[in-house]
């Protein structure tokens, strides 16, 4: 099916086809996190996974617009049926436009990502940048470079404040909630911060395990990822979140427990 998409309209190309599949490694990184953070089940993490299988599709700045718009409704044609789709065209950092699918006949959430020519190449350019960004090991002074890094190659508006400016005070954190399509409406299913100080920054999410560890889940979103949408909160909201997380484990967890947790 994806090779006829491809044949009915030349001017633009599928690519990447060699990396459709999600890395193993990656998939159960995710399955892991969804897990401590959410406290999902293996299953659940896996189901709610949308870009295990990915395509793209690269066309001409000049023909962007109308070829986006004629193969989704080739998709919707073939009977796939569309969960989300979010235009990062207008955002800062030009992502272009990412969407998610369900497969008519199995049921798998599949991503499809609209690139322009140009929007592609900063994706690719950038992953180095992002692999990096996402590994626990990575030191707050490091991920601060990457972080700018990452900017020069996507960004196309004002440059955003990354650290605390002079005289302003040491450390600024951010709350966000994390909701998903498993949970219920707006409520929120976990919580994370990004903290900001003068020597650096990083992003850490409170688990099942009940503590504040490293996260990849705010960098996969602003670079498109659907599996989530954080909304900015405040300091109190994040500590009913975390007061909800620790009513479920009136004791921290055994051993045993977080260890499944974190598998």
């Amino acid at each position: 099916m994806w090779q006829e998409l491809e044949d009915a309209d030349r001017a633009r190309r599928l690519v990447g086809l060699e990396h459709r599949l999600k890395a193993r490694d990656r998939v159960e990184a995710k399955v892991s996190e969804e897990m401590r953070v959410k406290g999902r089940t293996a299953d659940e993490a896996l189901a709610a996974i949308t870009d295990k299988t990915r395509y793209t599709f690269v066309y001409a700045s000049d023909s962007y617009r109308p070829g986006v718009r004629a193969d989704i409704e080739r998709l919707w044609a073939s009977g796939w049926v569309e969960i989300e789709l979010r235009d990062f065209r207008e955002a800062p950092v030009r992502l272009g436009v990412v969407s998610v699918w369900r497969e008519p006949e199995s049921g798998d959430l599949v991503e499809v990502q609209f690139h322009t020519r140009l929007s592609y190449s900063a994706r690719e350019r950038s992953f180095p940048l992002y692999a990096r960004l996402r590994e626990p090991g990575t030191s707050d002074a490091e991920r601060a470079d990457l972080l700018a890094l990452h900017r020069a190659i996507y960004w196309c508006g004002p440059a955003p404040v990354s650290s605390p400016r002079p005289g302003a005070a040491a450390e600024r954190v951010t709350y966000y909630a994390i909701i998903d399509a498993l949970g219920s409406g707006d409520e929120p299913v976990g919580v994370l911060r990004r903290i900001v100080h003068r020597g650096g920054q990083r992003d850490e999410a409170f688990g099942h395990d009940l503590a504040w560890r490293h996260t990849f889940l705010l960098y996969s979103a602003e670079r498109g990822c659907l599996d989530n949408k954080l909304r900015q909160i405040s300091g109190g909201d994040a500590d009913d979140i975390v007061q909800r997380i620790r009513g479920r484990w009136p004791t921290p967890p055994s051993a045993t427990q977080a260890f499944k947790l974190t598998l």
